[in-house]
């Protein structure tokens, strides 16, 4: 009796284990492609610091290819260190929600995130217009200028 458990036990660890193996390379656990785009990081001894580089360049990014290399947002309205904001590229500063909640994030608006990790500068994340919560490109800016930094995802 113990012997069908055991050779029951032994094909379902078994298929999981083809399972695993046949995954797709170029695929996430989530099924999206990855390594689609390059991302670097490169230690720079002298300046005692990562320097992040994208290859290929950002100068075809959404963000140049859309008008937005500066971003029109007063400081005092980014959120604050470890929040985010929903934000509608297209209003006013006085006519944006607050900041809070960027769970469901409705079409055609950003969500600005301020990682806790980098005071002075925010990640902007641009959702595909079709397809709801998908993340198309996130853009990092520096607070203090508006000025467009680089591209920290590109789907």
């Amino acid at each position: 009796m113990k012997l069908p458990v055991i050779q029951m036990l032994c094909a379902i660890a078994l298929s999981g284990a083809v399972g695993m193996a046949s995954a797709d390379e170029g695929k996430d656990e989530s099924g999206k492609g990855r390594g689609r785009h390059s991302y670097e990081r490169d230690w720079k001894p002298d300046k005692g610091r990562y320097d992040d580089r994208w290859e290929g360049g950002d100068h075809g990014s959404y963000f140049h290819e859309h008008g937005y290399t500066h971003l029109d947002i007063p400081p005092g309205h980014y959120p604050p260190p470890g929040e985010c904001r929903i934000w509608y590229p297209d209003r006013p500063a006085g006519h944006q929600p607050p900041p809070g909640d960027c769970g469901h994030v409705p079409p055609g608006a950003w969500v600005i995130r301020h990682p806790r990790g980098l005071p002075g500068r925010v990640h902007v994340n641009v959702y595909e217009p079709d397809y709801p919560g998908r993340v198309h490109v996130i853009g990092e800016f520096d607070i203090g200028s508006g000025q467009f930094i680089r591209i920290i995802l590109k789907d």
